[in-house]
């Protein structure tokens, strides 16, 4: 994949993401390639297979308190994919404004910002 790209979409704002730092990242995610996914296996074991007809996992109801968090800009994981995850888990869809790698762009706090809101309206009530 192009981590440039991700990270800036189509605007080409580099977020605050320099390119030390994507060397930085790159070096650190070539150590996830000797633990690699078959995606197309994956894909037959995912829980979401097994849903009930309304999409909802039918545990959902004895699930701990769950967040789902999609970003708008993100060229990875689709909205849909976002919605079909919170669907099921019986939990509305949280959106921040961030591309895929909330956590690496000087977009962080909107990530950050949408887990605090999650943590003191659902858990702390």
């Amino acid at each position: 994949g192009n981590f440039r790209r991700d990270v800036e979409g189509d605007n080409g704002d580099n977020l605050g993401v320099t390119d030390e730092d994507i060397e930085r990242y790159q070096g650190n995610f070539r150590r996830d390639v000797d633990a690699t996914i078959n995606l197309g296996d994956l894909a037959k074991k995912l829980p979401s297979a097994c849903a009930e007809n309304n999409g909802r996992a039918s545990f959902a109801s004895y699930l701990p308190p769950s967040l789902v968090v999609g970003a708008t800009d993100d060229f990875i994981v689709d909205k849909e994919g976002v919605e079909e995850t919170a669907r099921f888990f019986d939990v509305d869809p949280v959106f921040v404004d961030s591309p895929h790698d909330v956590m690496l762009t000087n977009k962080w706090q909107n990530g950050a910002d949408a887990l605090l809101d999650w943590l003191e309206r659902d858990i702390s009530a």
